[in-house]
């Protein structure tokens, strides 16, 4: 059994339709004058080739040869504009790429020297709070001194709802260890 191939074109046309061309070709002129522009162009035209064949002869070859050339000059200009378009377009993405990455390393170099800074003052900060709390020119909140001097308690009494604590000379107002405490100068000065 041998079978045949057979090509059955669904249509007889191997060339574009001219009609269809013809068409879209009028329509785009539509677009551009109106049919009653062009007819009065057109008779205008007629007219002039009628009443001077000469001129309108010499005008016509010389549109004629210069259309090559126009049309060169013209596809020429379109293709420079959309062509230097794409290359400038091109250079600004290559510059903002390039600038893009100083960029990111800028900004590398400002976070690690931002974070190296801010470091540096915490330990600073923790280093210094530390030794104040240790020699006893800081002091913890809550009225607690920390070092390792020992003080005595030598009295307290309780006045509007506070306790006073006087320690070894200093008189401190507390209200169970909680708030801010705060030294009177006079007992200071009797003190010292």
């Amino acid at each position: 059994m041998s079978s045949t191939l057979t090509y059955q074109s669904t249509s007889n046309h191997y060339f574009p339709d001219t009609q269809n061309i013809i068409s879209f070709i009028l329509s785009t002129i539509d677009r551009i004058a109106s049919p009653e522009t062009r007819q009065r162009a057109y008779n205008t035209i007629f007219r002039f080739c009628y009443q001077r064949p000469i001129l309108s002869s010499f005008l016509g070859i010389q549109l004629l040869f210069a259309f090559a050339p126009l049309l060169c000059f013209i596809g020429f200009s379109v293709s420079a504009i959309l062509f230097l378009s794409a290359l400038a377009l091109g250079v600004g993405l290559f510059w903002m790429l390039v600038a893009g990455v100083v960029l990111f390393w800028a900004l590398v170099i400002t976070f690690t020297l931002a974070t190296a800074t801010w470091v540096y003052l915490t330990v600073c900060f923790v280093t210094i709070r530390k030794i104040g709390r240790a020699t006893g020119y800081l002091e913890t909140p809550g009225g607690q001194r920390s070092g390792s001097t020992k003080k005595s308690k030598t009295g307290s009494s309780t006045q509007n709802g506070k306790e006073e604590t006087v320690v070894s000379g200093e008189k401190w107002v507390g209200n169970s260890g909680f708030g801010e405490n705060f030294k009177e100068e006079g007992e200071k000065r009797e003190g010292s």
